[in-house]
């Protein structure tokens, strides 16, 4: 019988100092929810060490929280890892799993709690490789909270965010993978 892989929050191995993202939920009720990069032992001793990704209003945040929750629930299940959820301070998430959060994050960020429902529908529809190829191309452009909002990063929040959307669908379930393609495991190294 296999080991059971020993995790923390969403998916965050039991690795001293890993490279994870953390989601900070103050405990004031307005405060916003902060997305932050943490590069574990890469960064010790850098300036880079952590960086603030995203800075979503707490109104907007509750409007996809328990989506983003059972989201990132579900892509832990198909590995056989624990569940998790989230609560004030800082809720770790393994690193590509934040990085799937990040594209959220960056597309909802400016957005309405009635824009955000649809930005998240969208989200959760796309495959993690799009997601991942996403966040490298806004991460390019300048993928911190108080980075110009242009290029890639405002593309993304109107990719996600249409003008004219009213009606709020049922999240579309992930395409599933194609026979013989390989999707990379949570913690392979790329």
């Amino acid at each position: 019988m296999a080991e059971k892989v020993i995790t923390h929050g969403f998916g965050v191995p039991n690795d001293p100092l890993p490279h994870q993202f953390l989601v900070r939920i103050p405990a004031g009720r307005t405060d916003p929810v902060e997305v932050w990069e943490d590069f574990g032992a890469v960064g010790v001793g850098t300036a880079a060490q952590r960086l603030c990704r995203a800075a979503v209003p707490r109104d907007t945040w509750r409007q996809v929280a328990e989506g983003v929750k059972a989201h990132l629930n579900r892509r832990l299940k198909e590995k056989d890892l624990k569940a998790s959820r989230f609560n004030a301070g800082d809720n770790r998430v393994e690193r590509i799993l934040g990085r799937e959060l990040c594209v959220l994050a960056w597309a909802i960020e400016d957005a309405t709690t009635d824009e955000a429902a649809i930005a998240f529908n969208r989200w959760s529809s796309h495959r993690p490789e799009e997601l991942w190829w996403l966040f490298q191309q806004i991460d390019k452009d300048g993928g911190e909270w108080d980075s110009p909002k242009t290029g890639w990063r405002i593309a993304i929040r109107h990719a996600l965010v249409r003008d004219g959307e009213e009606a709020q669908k049922a999240p579309r379930r992930p395409r599933p993978a194609t026979p013989g393609e390989k999707t990379p495991d949570l913690f392979s190294k790329f």
